[in-house]
């Protein structure tokens, strides 16, 4: 089954350096080159990753073609969206500006409602939306989550990738119950995969307290690659290089299995107690236990 109106998705972790953002621009590349979606891509993150990926941070010219200028003055998508270079892929660029978004948005009663007025009517133009984000818990990421309907969380086979991902489910499961009753969580992405008894251990050792969690993962990960730092020196998405084979392989069947969990209407919220964890524990705690959890793995 497949989703018939534009299905937004957030890709999330508080943890940096994970691969979110090639996530994004890849998934991005493969639904418009190898299923004819439309894509837009929503650079929420100050650093611009995203907006360097697409090759599009040297096309701009106007500081009114970038979110910041869209969020601040209420605008919807068509005024600020802009083509890639890459076919049937838009892109809402990032700006040093929205380090300042916390302040200027966080204690507005619309700051939740900013995404949502954002893409409004974005079914007429496109078929996804895809949304990167800055790695911490800000106004930003909830006015995505708030605007999504549901979410990613890439994320390396180590231990502390999942620094603070207790914080992040129980941020969305809040929006999901406060905000966004359609709020789902796609699944976890494993990303970053190296052939290696230890990465194989951990992802199955993992993959088993997330299904016990009720917490959906992806059973295709992502491989480690070369061709992500050769793609990022030539401003494109690694599986747009001829020599990129195996994370095409990887991100094609990532892309598919998107379009199909995004056509499901069904959901099951996550058990925080199944990981021996709660939303209401410190974060130092929590790594803690997620660090006792993974001392069980003989590598």
């Amino acid at each position: 089954m497949e989703a018939e109106s534009a299905q937004v998705i957030t890709f999330a972790n508080i943890k940096g350096g994970v691969g979110k953002t090639t996530a994004v621009t890849n998934v991005a590349y493969m639904l418009s080159h190898e299923f004819n979606k439309r894509v837009l891509v929503v650079d929420s993150d100050d650093q611009g990753n995203a907006t360097k990926a697409l090759g599009v941070r040297d096309l701009l010219d106007s500081d009114e073609k970038t979110l910041w200028h869209a969020l601040s003055n209420k605008l919807g998508y068509r005024k600020v969206a802009v083509e890639s270079p890459f076919e049937r892929i838009s892109l809402i660029p990032s700006s040093k500006e929205l380090k300042g978004a916390q302040l200027a948005f966080g204690s507005s009663a619309r700051g939740i409602k900013m995404f949502k007025r954002l893409l409004r009517g974005v079914d007429k133009d496109f078929d996804y939306v895809l949304i990167d984000t800055k790695p911490q818990i800000n106004v930003l990421l909830q006015a995505a989550l708030a605007a999504s309907d549901g979410y990613v969380v890439p994320s390396f086979p180590e231990s502390d990738s999942y620094d603070g991902f207790v914080d992040l489910l129980a941020e969305c499961e809040e929006i999901f119950e406060e905000e966004n009753e359609k709020l789902k969580c796609f699944g976890v992405l494993f990303t970053n995969v190296k052939k290696s008894p230890a990465h194989q251990a951990y992802i199955e050792f993992i993959a088993k307290h997330l299904k016990k969690a009720k917490i959906p993962y992806f059973r295709t990960f992502i491989r480690h690659s070369n061709s992500i730092a050769t793609g990022s020196l030539h401003n494109c998405p690694a599986v747009a290089l001829s020599t990129s084979r195996n994370i095409a392989e990887d991100y094609k069947s990532i892309s598919k299995l998107l379009i199909q969990r995004a056509g499901l209407d069904s959901q099951v919220r996550p058990r925080f107690d199944v990981l021996g964890l709660n939303p209401s524990m410190k974060s130092e705690d929590q790594r803690v236990v997620v660090e006792d959890v993974f001392r069980e793995v003989q590598f």
